[in-house]
Order: C-alpha cells, then sequence, then structure tokens
C-alpha cells in the first residue's frame, strides 16, 4: 500500500503513531498494556456483565477490548494481535482457575478470549494503519478512529446475532413439538454452552458501548503518543525531570496495577474464605438442632405407641388446640426465624419419617426457605432442583467442600411455590433480581436423618468486597502519589538541581569565564564530577594560554606578512611628479580582509608617460580566511590588470578565477581605476564596492556608477567600464565599510554624510593629510567604541607631485636626538629648506624627543630603554614638512596642559626653557593623538 506521497507501507509491519520510538520504550510500553490487560481481569473489569436498563436487559461490556485497541494504534499490527492473544490467555486462565461471576464461567471459552482477542487486535492494526496511512490530523483523524473501533465492535459482537437466530429457530421448534419428552430435549439444548456462550445480554448496547470506550480512549492515547513524538523530536530532547517524571510514573501505575489485582484476588479469596467458614458453622449448628428435634419426636413416638396401644391418633379423645400444642412441639419452625433469602440465602433441610405414623401430620420430604416454608406433601427437591445442584448436594454433604453453582438452577425453585401455593412464599418476593442468574456456593452436611444444605450467590458472599477493595486501593493510590511526589522532590533536591547548578557554571565556562568553578559537593559523585570539571577547565587555561601565545606569534607574523604585501612605502613612485597617493588599512583583528593596492602599468611607464592602477577592496568577513582570500584576489587583480587587458575584460578574469573552487562562498567588493597620469583619464569599475568621492570643480561628489555584482559570486557576468576625465589638483577618496558603518558606543553609524563633511573641511590637504584626517574623525565618533570592522582608506590627487616619507626608528634615549635631527636635516638640505625654519624644527623635535626619553618608558632599563619612531613627510606645494614622533609607552597628552606664558618673540625664550610652549611656536601646527596603543605627535613647519 502507498501513501500520498508515493511511499510504500506494510500493513503487517505498520507501527503506530509510536513508530520512530526506540524499541526498548517501545516493549516499555507493550507490557504496561499487558499488565492492563491482566489488572482488568482480574478486578473482574475486562469482562463483566453491567446491568444498563435494569434487570432483563444486561449487557456484557467487553472492556478488554481498550488496551487492545491502544496497543494497536500506538504499537502497530504485530502489538495489537500480541496483545489480544495474552489479554486471551489470561481470561481464559482465570475464567478456568479462579471465576469470579457467572459471566466468566459461562460466557468464557478459548473461542470467545484467545481467537477474538487476537484476531480483534490484528484487525484494529491493519484498519488503522490503512485510516492513517496519510497521517491525518484534526476531527478527520478522530473520525477515522472511532469508524475503526466501531466496526471491530461490531464484528466482535457478531457472534450475539447467532445467538439471536438460534434461540428463535428453538423457541419454533418447541412450540410444534409433539411430546413433553421432545419438549424437554429442546430445553436441554438451550441451556447447553454452545448457546449460553452468546446470551450475553442486549447486543446492541454492547457493541454501542464498547465503540465509545473504544473510541474515546484510543484518541485520548493517540494525542497523548503524538505529543509524546514532539517531545523526542524537540532540540534537546526530553529534559532530566520530565524523563524521570514519565518513567516514574512507569512504575507507579504498574505497581498500582498490580497491587489493584493482587488485592482484589486477596479480598476475594479471604471473603470467599470467611463465608465457607460462616456456612459451615450455621449448617453444624442446624445439624445439631435437627438431631435434637429427631430425639424429641423418637421418644413422642414411643410414647405414643405406649399410650395407644395399637389405636389411631384419631381414636384419641385429644382436643384440637392440645393436638396444635403437639405438632408445635415436635416441628422446627422456630430455628429458622429471622433468617431471610436477601440476608442468608436459600437453607434447604431434608427429613424423612415414617409415613404410616406421621401421614396424618402432613409431614413428608420438606424444603425450608426463609421462614421455614414447607413444600406440598409427596413432593421432593429432585422436582425442584436440576440434576447439578442435587449433584453438588451430595457431593458436598460427601466430601465436606463448598461447591460452586449456578445460582439460577434454584431460583426456579421459588417459581414454583409462587405457582403453587404464593400465600406461603409472599416473604420471598421482596426483591425480584435477587435470585438473577449468578455463581453461587453450596454445602450440605448430613446427620443420621437430615440433610442441611446452605446456598448462597456470590453477591452475598463478596458483599463486603467493594467497600474494602475501595479503601485498599485509595490507600495504595494515595502511598504511591506520595512516594512518587516525594521520589521526585528528591530527585530534584540531590540530582536535578545540582547538575543545574554545574551546568550553570558550565554555560559561564562556555562563555569565556574560565576562573568558574563547580562548587557541587555534596556526594562522592558529585564531588568527584566537580573535581574533574574544575581540573579540566584549569588544565584548559593552561592549554588556551600556550594556544594563545603560540597562536599570537603566527598572527604577528601573518601580520607582518600581510603589511608587507601591501604598499608601505610613500610616495611610491618618487620620480613621478603626476600624482600623489596615500592609503591606510587598519584591520579589526590581527589580519583583515581589506586591501588597497597601486602600479605602474606599461612595460615602458615613466615619469614622462604611462599609466597607474589603484584598488581598493572589502573581502566578506573578517580573520585569517579574510586574509587569505584578500592575498588570491589582489594577487588576481594586479596579475590582469598589469597584462594590459581591458579594465573590464581583466575584472571579468579575476571574477571567474575567483569563482572556481569557491566552497566557502566568500566574495570581494572593489573599486578599480587605471589613470593615465598625463592625461588625467580615468577608467574604473566598480564591482558591488561602497562609493568613492571625488574633488572636481571645487565641491565633492560621489562616484555612484556601478558595473556589477561583487567578485566571487557568479561567474559569468559582464562587468561594466566606466571612464572620466581629470583636471590638476583633482582627488580620489576611496574607503572601505568600516568607515561609513563604524558606530559609537550607542550603535550609530558615521554614515557618508559625515564623511562627506570631513572630506570638505579638508579639501585643500593633499592625500596624506585627508587619509589622517578622516581616520581621526571616525576614532573620534567611535568615542572608545570597539571597532568592528577592518578601516581602510586611499586618496589620489592628480597633476601633483608627491610627498616624500621617510620613518627612523631609534632607542628612547637622549643620546639617539643628534641622529633623528641629522635624519630630517638630509631631507630640509634637499629641498632648500632656509636655516632659520630648520633651526625653529629643531626645537619642537628636541622638546618633544627628550619628553619621551624622559617619561614614555617608566620601566625602562638600560637594555630595554624602548623606541620612538621618528617619521617625516615632505611635500612640494606648498613647501613644508610633517613629521611624526611615535612611541608605545604611557599615555600622555603634552597638549593637554595650558599654556603658561606668551613671550613677544620666540627668539627670547631660551633653550631648555619653556619647553613644549616653544615648541608650539616654533611650528606652524601641533597636534596629539592616541593611536593604536601609541603616542603620536604631529608637527608641521613650512616655508
Amino acid at each position: 500500500m502507498k501513501t500520498k506521497d508515493g511511499t510504500k507501507i506494510s500493513l503487517l509491519r505498520w507501527k503506530g503513531t509510536l513508530g520512530n520510538l526506540e524499541r526498548n520504550i517501545r516493549i516499555m510500553f507493550g507490557i504496561e498494556l499487558a499488565v492492563a490487560s491482566a489488572t482488568l481481569t482480574f478486578t473482574q473489569l475486562g469482562f463483566a456483565g453491567l446491568g444498563i436498563l435494569g434487570a432483563g436487559f444486561d449487557a456484557y461490556i467487553v472492556v478488554l477490548l481498550l488496551p487492545i485497541a491502544i496497543a494497536a494504534l500506538l504499537l502497530g499490527t504485530i502489538w495489537g494481535a500480541t496483545i489480544g492473544l495474552f489479554s486471551g490467555i489470561v481470561l481464559l486462565a482465570h475464567s478456568v482457575v479462579m471465576p469470579l461471576d457467572y459471566y466468566e464461567l459461562m460466557f468464557v471459552t478459548p473461542v470467545t478470549s484467545v481467537v477474538m482477542f487476537t484476531v480483534s487486535g490484528f484487525l484494529l492494526g491493519l484498519l488503522f494503519a490503512l485510516a492513517l496511512r496519510n497521517n491525518p490530523s484534526g476531527v478527520r483523524r478522530s473520525i477515522y478512529i472511532i469508524l475503526v473501533c466501531g466496526f471491530v465492535s461490531s464484528l466482535y459482537s457478531l457472534g450475539f446475532f447467532a445467538n439471536s437466530i438460534g434461540e428463535m429457530i428453538l423457541d419454533i421448534v418447541h412450540d410444534y413439538a409433539s411430546s413433553d419428552a421432545a419438549r424437554a430435549n429442546i430445553d436441554a439444548i438451550r441451556s447447553t454452552t454452545v448457546l449460553t456462550v452468546f446470551r450475553m445480554g442486549n447486543i446492541l448496547e454492547q457493541l454501542i458501548i464498547d465503540a465509545i470506550l473504544m473510541s474515546l480512549a484510543s484518541i485520548l492515547a493517540d494525542i497523548a503518543g503524538r505529543k509524546a513524538m514532539l517531545l523526542k523530536n524537540a532540540p534537546g530532547g526530553m529534559g532530566l525531570r520530565a524523563r524521570f517524571a514519565v518513567w516514574l510514573a512507569y512504575v507507579v501505575t504498574i505497581v498500582f496495577m498490580v497491587t489493584a489485582a493482587t488485592s482484589f484476588v486477596a479480598i476475594s479469596m479471604g471473603e470467599r474464605a470467611s463465608a465457607e467458614a460462616q456456612m459451615r458453622k450455621e449448617a453444624a449448628y442446624f445439624c445439631e438442632q435437627l438431631d435434637a428435634a429427631d430425639r424429641r419426636s423418637m421418644s413422642f413416638v414411643e410414647f405414643a405407641e405406649a399410650i395407644l396401644d395399637g389405636k389411631g391418633l384419631s381414636e384419641l379423645d385429644v382436643p384440637e388446640k392440645d393436638f396444635d400444642k403437639l405438632a408445635q412441639a415436635l416441628t422446627i419452625d422456630d430455628l429458622f426465624t429471622g433468617y431471610t433469602v436477601e440476608e442468608n440465602g436459600i437453607f434447604c433441610i431434608t427429613e424423612v419419617f415414617d409415613e404410616s405414623v406421621f401421614e396424618e401430620l402432613n409431614l413428608g420430604h420438606i424444603i425450608l426457605l426463609s421462614d421455614a416454608e414447607f413444600l406440598p406433601t409427596g413432593e421432593s427437591l429432585e422436582d425442584h432442583m436440576s440434576d447439578d445442584v442435587l449433584k453438588a448436594i451430595d457431593e458436598s454433604a460427601e466430601t465436606d467442600r463448598v461447591i460452586r453453582i449456578v445460582y439460577d438452577d434454584v431460583s426456579k425453585i421459588k417459581k414454583t411455590m409462587q405457582e403453587g401455593d404464593p400465600d406461603s412464599v409472599s416473604d420471598l418476593t421482596s426483591d425480584e433480581a435477587s435470585l438473577d442468574t449468578q455463581l453461587a456456593y453450596l454445602y450440605s452436611r448430613s446427620t443420621e436423618s437430615d440433610t442441611v444444605t446452605i446456598i448462597r450467590p456470590a453477591s452475598m458472599v463478596f458483599a463486603g468486597r467493594g467497600g474494602t477493595m475501595f479503601s485498599t486501593t485509595m490507600t495504595a493510590l494515595v502511598l504511591l502519589l506520595a512516594v512518587f511526589l516525594l521520589t521526585f522532590k528528591l530527585l530534584d533536591v540531590m540530582v536535578a538541581r545540582r547538575i543545574n547548578e554545574t551546568n550553570d557554571v558550565l554555560a559561564r565556562i562556555g562563555q569565556g569565564d574560565l576562573d568558574a568553578q563547580v562548587q557541587v559537593h555534596d556526594t562522592k559523585e558529585f564531588d568527584s564530577l566537580s573535581t574533574g570539571i574544575n581540573s579540566t577547565v584549569d588544565a584548559l587555561k593552561g592549554w588556551i594560554a600556550e594556544a594563545e601565545t603560540r597562536m599570537d606569534a603566527e598572527l604577528t607574523t601573518a601580520k607582518t606578512i600581510q603589511e608587507t604585501a601591501l604598499p608601505t612605502i610613500f610616495p611610491p613612485f618618487p620620480d613621478i611628479m603626476r600624482f600623489d597617493v596615500y592609503a591606510t588599512m587598519n584591520a579589526a583583528r590581527e589580519v583583515g580582509g581589506d586591501f588597497y593596492d597601486f602600479f605602474l602599468i606599461g612595460d615602458n611607464a615613466d615619469a614622462n608617460a604611462g599609466k597607474l592602477g589603484f584598488v581598493i577592496a572589502d573581502v566578506s568577513g573578517k580573520g585569517v580566511p579574510a586574509a587569505l582570500f584578500m592575498m588570491k584576489a589582489k594577487t588576481l587583480i594586479r596579475d590582469y590588470m598589469v597584462s594590459g587587458m581591458e579594465l573590464g575584460e581583466a575584472i571579468e578574469n579575476v571574477n571567474r578565477q575567483l569563482c572556481a573552487g569557491n566552497s566557502a562562498g566568500m566574495f570581494v567588493t572593489a573599486w578599480v581605476g587605471v589613470l593615465d597620469y598625463i592625461t588625467g583619464h580615468v577608467d574604473f569599475v566598480n564591482a558591488g564596492h561602497n562609493p568613492p568621492l571625488v574633488w572636481q570643480t571645487d565641491s565633492w561628489t560621489w562616484i555612484k556608477e556601478r558595473s556589477g555584482l561583487p567578485l566571487g559570486l557568479f561567474e559569468g557576468l559582464p562587468d561594466k567600464a566606466y571612464s572620466m576625465d581629470c583636471q590638476i589638483g583633482d582627488q580620489f577618496l576611496l574607503y572601505t565599510d568600516g568607515v561609513t558603518e563604524a558606530m559609537d558606543v550607542n550603535n550609530q553609524l558615521y554614515g557618508e554624510d559625515r564623511l562627506e563633511e570631513i572630506a570638505q573641511q579638508n579639501y585643500m590637504q593633499h592625500p596624506r593629510k585627508l587619509v589622517g584626517a578622516v581616520r581621526r574623525d571616525v576614532a573620534r565618533h567611535a568615542m572608545g567604541a570597539e571597532q568592528s570592522d577592518d578601516i581602510t582608506i586611499l586618496a589620489l590627487e592628480v597633476g601633483v607631485p608627491p610627498e616624500v616619507t621617510a620613518t627612523l626608528t631609534v632607542p628612547a634615549l637622549v643620546d639617539e636626538l643628534p641622529r633623528v635631527t641629522k635624519f630630517i636635516h638630509t631631507e630640509l638640505d634637499r629641498r632648500l629648506c632656509p636655516s632659520r625654519a630648520q633651526n625653529q624644527l629643531d626645537i619642537a623635535v628636541e622638546e618633544l624627543f627628550v619628553n619621551v626619553a624622559h617619561y614614555a618608558y617608566p620601566d625602562a632599563t638600560p637594555d630595554n630603554p624602548g623606541t620612538v619612531h621618528v617619521n617625516y613627510t615632505y611635500s612640494a606645494e606648498p613647501p613644508s614638512i610633517t613629521v611624526d614622533i611615535m612611541d608605545d609607552g604611557i599615555p600622555y597628552d603634552p597638549l593637554a596642559k595650558p599654556d603658561a606664558v606668551t613671550p613677544t618673540d620666540i627668539m627670547d625664550v631660551p633653550i631648555g626653557g619653556l619647553g613644549i610652549l616653544m615648541a608650539k611656536r616654533s611650528v606652524n601646527e601641533m597636534r596629539y593623538e592616541r593611536v593604536d596603543g601609541s603616542n603620536v605627535v604631529t608637527i608641521v613647519k613650512k616655508w
């Protein structure tokens, strides 16, 4: 059979709603259903007759169909048949060994138990598999379950219709029988087991009630089963508390069912033993009384024979009232005073007298019911009791055992007496239903001339069972609930809370708090666990420290490699006076994914002719992967552009190479330009990058043309090249999104508007100063917020000579000052700087360098005095030099304090006098900033 989606399923192998559960859990659930079936059987609830509308309208309810239906629905076809087989075997064995009611004794056969239950379970599994093959939901699913339960319930009740037909045929044959003997034979057939099996009350009522009970139980079980599957498939599964509660409830339920079954059996056996003992005691008492009556009668007989001397009683001249007194003295009527059928059962006493003597007393075989009523003269027990009961009386009298009989066989005595002498049994009609068919217990005891028989129905023998069972069951239920709650609480206190405490610490450790310690030492096991975790974390801290040290070294090496891969010497082409370019890259991590590049295109490029390629790009992601992808992209872009290929074609080839083998799905945005520095013509391609700013005709504008998508995403897409013409002084400002998306502590972006504003404020600056101004403004915006992305900026000015730069690193010692001044003077002399300007610059450099040597490194030693980096940049238009003095010492801003004095002439201030004030007055500009853990003081001197 196939489902809607075409999946093939086997009806026989269908595993039910809980089909995806582990095998051991399914087995445990099947065991619970088997225990439930046995419990229903042993408590007389699995196969019981109930009075629905009163006497004569009893329906036989087959409650055992409920666990069979649940097994078929939740566990599948095979389990349904298995639970049905088990239920049938248990019921059959119980009906043979210890039947507790008439229905179980008479109706349970191998067919109605083992065969029909097994078939019912098998059919339920098949039909459920067929109805639920497409996994319907909601009301439709419930309707399918109801239809299956109703159909199987109808099939189970089909035998009752066969009985009705059989009864009807026997009634017709009985009415047309030709003789009393034939009618007697038909009556005998009616009472055989073959038809008695099907005498189970109102068939329609049974069918409806069974179907309703099966449907309700199956629907509820299906809902619970599907919720259990949702919990199982939920992320993380069930928690410890929930799983323990489920298993504890499973155990408690089984214990409760076993307790209920064993209690019911024990109570039943106890009450039966008590009833048997009481019947023996009462029978013994009556036998003693009958023996005494016999002795009185014999004495009277001897006395009468002596007086009469051969005459009859009628010849005696005895008044009637005296004769009545004599008869009263010989009868045993008073022996049964206070006994009733409803409270004490049926008492039968048979006694044989010499009829020749007692004929006139109208005494013969007698049966005493309730108030010692007599059968008509000449009648005996054989006329009013079945052969089975008479055999039971003989067997009990001979073996002194209590015999189990069917109560309906005795009730015909009552019917006969009512028809013969209604007045004599008026006391017996108070409760018509008291003699309904049921099991009864019979005990007989004989004397030399009498037999006492006591018959008590099962309802009387087990009258106290209901109350005792209720109190016992409720006590067990309360105790088991208390055990459940206390055990669950104990688990929570002793285990779950400790595990949660441990998990909380582990969560902190997982978040990076390696100083967290597990402090759960209540038990030996948790103490061992806590110690183990703490030891592991301590070891992990050592491993992490070692790994960090190794990683720091490796990242430092990687950073150095990446920095050397980017152009860091400015001007890059000092002999070409046609452009000035400057760029910086500040990675958010040790290594980054941003990069910039510039290079000459053409083998003959020189100061008189050629082209400059310049690039700024941003790789997706950060860290080492982005850095590796960046190196690949940078190399490809440079190689294809230097080859002389048309720009758009070159970028298309780069994109194809980056797409090949890009399983990580990384990509790079890029703005690529080619400047013909002789003509000022620029070709450019924007592959998904941020639009740059360009200064032309006294204003900054955005270059918003887009050529295509980022490189590395899709192969085969064209990248259109655009072009523009530039004049002397035009300037490009390129950047990555780390600039415009830099955030402050309030998560406010830097934005394009602020970038355009800072560019406008510095439009007269050359590339180096323009880039520096932008970087400082981004840092001011961040106000200490963590840098979240790489920040890369490139500026290119067309038609102007480049700024010249150089760097010197010396120990932070005063003795190194001459070396620093000589380093700067070499460039100043080459640029024909006036001596006065050089002397003024020397004052500022000396003051700042000496301050660093004295105060920047308080922990300095002769072997480790610290270092100072001195960098200068020469700019030709107008002639000026910018000197940066940088150290990695303690933070110190020399410009933070206000000026102490204001001299009228800087030349009047002696060297070594007013310090910072002298330095400030000696140069055109002085500023301080803390960058990447370094103090940077910048001075500018123009001439």
